[in-house]
């Protein structure tokens, strides 16, 4: 319990420039008066008190003591260190047993205050490093919090291996082989182990910062599982202390390297003492729990030989556990396998939600199995990406996952808030990217010069802590909005949180003290967005994006982003998803999308236009824009038809229009005269449907005039 709440205390003592020596002291002047006093009570009562606090003042001291090496030694000798400090451990531990084998009980406790003393106060001699000048929030970022559960749980299993063979070694001298002095026989047994892994210790800490530290620590994992197999598999007493040899050149290297392998495994290092607090459960709580299961195990099979050897393989069991987890470090799953349901569960809602309130139909698909891929799509309305991405979800393999890119305003407190205002109260400063990364949607910035006035605030108070408003932004822009007079904290309370959130703020609406900063960052946020994404991909996932990055008001296609040319590159197979709708039809709003392999990178563009569905609605609005004159249904109708004959080869047409084009036409125009006028309120950004239509089709026509005939012939299933 002490170490992690300990550790953390010292990272934030660390953090406001108070040294790690100071905790250390403090903990240690706790453990002495403690052992003084144990060395000098009379009863049960009062000996088990102050033996737990001078646990507890012990434990204070090594939470801080263990983050001072990664403070203090360059990260390239970390296993050396770690060398270093575990055969410095063995030697203590040895001492220990000599002391209390040779003196008295009170003797021994005043000798540990004395030694502790000793060396707490070495550690005047070792200066520590002043803190890098850098946010607290990214300072000296290792690993992830996936790397250190997997060492975490490696350790347990190591751990509890080693409680289980160290607890009932006596036992096994005593009971089976029947060992006149038991206590000595396991001595040897110890100081045989202790030997093995002085020998390994600082070597194989040494060789782990020239190797990779997993393989180290998987290795070490095998003499230790022969060993305790051994033990099992033998049971003589001369054989034994062969055995612990090789058991103590595993866990030589097992206490050094793995100790190492924790540091790196640290998620960051502004929380190192923390976190290796932690990670410090795993070697504590299987020596609690260990006991009772091998006492349960022993009581079973009534202390007899076959109990032991079920504890002894049981233990070489979670050896052969504990390296076999730890290779998993530095493979981190794309997306997490708990997120894995969530994610199921999120396609299959927004799969049944889209068709039940729309009419959803798709032609073509990916393959299953595939290497890294992009998919790409053109962006007219927020239904655009939904129906594709749960289809694509639901039917890829899961060591095939797509992935989306997702405005990183979603990764901020607030934005569910606006969404679900019935828990508005409970959302408006929750933060749910952690679901959002779990569903398998990246974040990417996307408002590079406006953003709303929470977006701003939010990003200059996580770094500055509570600020004036008016020491962010200009003084007209506030009080054209109402804004004057409050704090950037206020801004996230209930009177002012969905303003914040509404209005929009130039980075030219800043301060100048602050325009440069928030600029700077969101530069360097999108290119830390987009190494993640590439990254992604490396790793063999599909990233499906619409690389216009906003929708089109007009029909006509925007220009793609950047983001097309820094992925592009590490696509093996491109497909396109071509959306076009029918927003004329009557009944259910109807989507339609075509998926296809991109054929010539050069000419993407061409190719993601002409790969769009032709609609009725389409043919019509072109039809209707050029005719300024009265008309009548046979006259739209007859229309149509011959604009569906004039289409270029190439075009792919919706194939319900294509078997009965006057029903379509004529469902159209009833369609039509339901209109509020030209607007139609799916496209919320368009004014005129009608032009946005037949901009539509006709880019979609020229393309495939450019491309030529298409010699694979559409997908039509």
């Amino acid at each position: 319990i002490v170490p992690p709440i300990a550790g953390a205390v010292s990272d934030k003592l660390r953090r406001a420039g108070v040294p790690r020596r100071a905790v250390i002291w403090t903990g240690v002047a706790v453990d002495m008066a403690a052992l003084v006093v144990v060395a000098n009570v009379h009863t049960l009562a009062a000996f088990i008190l102050f033996v737990l606090v001078a646990t507890f003042g012990a434990n204070i001291s090594l939470a801080a003591f263990q983050a001072m090496i990664p403070d203090v030694v360059p990260q390239e000798q970390w296993g050396l260190a770690s060398g270093i400090r575990n055969v410095a451990t063995l030697v203590g531990v040895i001492l220990g047993f000599a002391v209390s084998g040779w003196t008295t009980v009170a003797t021994t406790f005043i000798a540990v205050a004395i030694a502790l003393g000793v060396f707490a106060a070495a550690l005047l001699g070792q200066p520590e490093k002043a803190l890098p000048n850098q946010t607290a929030e990214e300072r000296a970022h290792v690993s992830d919090w996936h790397d250190f559960s997997i060492v975490f749980l490696a350790r347990f299993f190591l751990a509890f291996g080693l409680a289980l063979l160290m607890t009932f070694v006596l036992y096994f001298f005593r009971d089976i082989l029947h060992v006149t002095n038991a206590s000595t026989g396991t001595a040897y047994v110890g100081f045989a182990s202790l030997g093995g892994a002085i020998i390994s210790g600082i070597y194989l800490g040494w060789l782990s910062d020239r190797v990779e530290r997993k393989l180290i620590v998987a290795l070490c994992g095998v003499p230790m599982t022969l060993a305790a197999a051994g033990f099992a598999l033998f049971p003589n007493e001369h054989w034994m202390y062969g055995f612990s040899v090789l058991f103590g050149i595993g866990f030589g290297g097992i206490m050094s390297t793995g100790w190492a392998l924790a540091i790196d495994s640290v998620p960051k290092m502004r929380d190192v003492a923390r976190d290796l607090g932690i990670w410090g459960i795993a070697q504590n709580l299987p020596q609690v729990i260990a006991p009772l299961a091998g006492g349960f195990v022993l009581a079973r099979f009534n202390n007899t030989e076959p109990g032991y050897q079920t504890l002894f393989f049981a233990a070489a069991g979670c050896f052969a556990l504990g390296s076999v987890t730890v290779l998993a470090v530095g493979r981190k799953p794309l997306l997490p396998w708990w997120g894995f349901p969530i994610r199921v569960a999120s396609a299959a809602s927004v799969w049944a939600f889209t068709h039940l309130q729309n009419r959803v139909r798709g032609w073509g698909a990916l393959p299953r199995k595939r290497p890294p891929a992009l998919v790409i799509s053109n962006h007219q309305i927020d239904l655009d990406l939904m129906e594709p991405f749960a289809n694509f979800i639901l039917t890829s393999a899961p060591e095939n996952p797509v992935l989306s890119v997702s405005a990183r305003l979603m990764y901020e407190p607030g934005f569910m808030a606006l969404r679900v205002p019935w828990l508005a109260g409970v959302l408006s400063s929750a933060n749910l990217g952690w679901m959002f990364d779990a569903l398998g949607m990246l974040p990417l910035e996307n408002e590079l010069q406006t953003r709303s006035v929470a977006r701003w605030t939010f990003a200059l108070q996580r770094r500055h802590g509570v600020l004036p408003l008016d020491a962010i932004f200009k003084p007209a822009f506030l009080e054209t909005n109402g804004l004057t007079g409050i704090s950037s904290a206020q801004l996230f309370t209930r009177p002012y949180f969905a303003k914040a959130q509404s209005i929009s703020a130039r980075l030219t609406d800043l301060q100048t003290a602050y325009r440069k900063e928030v600029f700077d960052e969101m530069r360097a946020g999108v290119e830390a967005d987009l190494q993640r994404i590439e990254r992604a991909m490396q790793r063999g996932a599909t990233m499906y994006v619409t690389p216009e990055g906003e929708y089109t008001s007009d029909g006509k296609m925007r220009p793609f982003r950047g983001i097309w040319d820094r992925l592009e590159p590490h696509a093996q197979e491109i497909y396109l998803c071509a959306i076009s709708y029918d927003p004329l039809r009557t009944g259910k709003f109807s989507q339609m999308y075509q998926i296809v392999p991109l054929r010539d990178r050069a000419r993407v563009v061409d190719e993601l236009k002409a790969a769009r569905p032709v609609t009725v609605s389409a043919i019509l609005a072109r039809w209707l824009l050029g005719h300024s004159d009265a008309y009548t249904g046979a006259e739209a109708v007859n229309a149509v038809c011959a604009g569906l004959e004039a289409l270029p080869p190439r075009a792919f047409v919706d194939p319900e229009f294509a078997r009965d084009p006057r029903a379509a036409a004529r469902d159209a125009l009833a369609g039509l005269r339901k209109l509020n006028g030209r607007r139609h309120p799916r496209f919320e950004e368009t004014e005129d449907i009608l032009s946005q239509q037949a901009a539509f089709l006709d880019e979609t026509i020229a393309a495939c005039l450019a491309l030529g005939p298409n010699e694979i012939g559409p997908s039509t299933t």
